[in-house]
């Protein structure tokens, strides 16, 4: 167990891999009401953080009680997940970060923990349905995959240096603009690298 899991207030996976991701994890960050959540599963954050307008003072009070870390962080301009993986990234360098549970609810949330992976310049990976969605770095980082998955990559502005191995089509230090290029791309194996020297460059990987 080395890494951290972010839990949002959203629809939580199936069971098996809510499971996976909970064994695995050596802290678990609740993002404000996801707290309830994890009760529900009888699961105990370890932290507990946001402003706190899904949770109680009550529930506050009884979840401090029990030894959790209560973050209140009130700033009306980053979101809960940015404020999760900040508070990783400064209390944990260089640990793992797993976010689950962002996707359903409203679509702006959604599109804002893609954003919140740029804005903090975080290697969290967040897994929405059956993708996982990483930023992509000027360090290559290698992927655990299966043939035949789908892989696409989504650019915000222009992206230099793009290198891509392991896939149907690869790519060595191409340009990438806003658009749909490369998007539906194919692994060939069951591992893929990936990396750019300049740019906002999501990884989208079917699991």
């Amino acid at each position: 167990m080395t890494g951290i899991l972010i839990v949002g207030n959203g629809n939580t996976p199936s069971q098996s891999v809510f499971d996976h991701f909970v064994n695995s994890s050596v802290l678990i960050l609740a993002l404000d009401g996801a707290a309830l959540t994890l009760a529900k599963h009888e699961i105990q954050p370890h932290v507990i953080i946001g402003d706190m307008d899904g949770l109680t003072s009550e529930q506050l009070d009884e979840f401090q009680s029990k030894g959790v870390q209560i973050v209140r962080n009130l700033d009306q301009e980053t979101s809960d997940v940015s404020k999760g993986l900040t508070w990783s990234k400064q209390h944990h360098p260089g640990k793992h970060i797993d976010v689950i549970g962002i996707d359903g609810g409203r679509l702006d949330h959604q599109l804002a923990a893609f954003s919140a992976l740029f804005e903090c310049q975080s290697e969290a990976r967040l897994h929405i349905d059956d993708w996982m969605v990483a930023r992509v770095t000027n360090t290559p980082h290698k992927y655990q995959t299966t043939k035949g998955r789908n892989v696409s990559l989504i650019p915000f502005g222009k992206v230099t240096g793009v290198t891509l191995d392991g896939c149907k089509y690869p790519l060595e230090d191409e340009r990438l603009t806003s658009g749909t290029r490369g998007i539906h791309n194919e692994a060939l194996g069951e591992e893929i690298s990936i990396s750019c020297q300049q740019g906002d460059l999501l990884l989208l990987l079917r699991i």
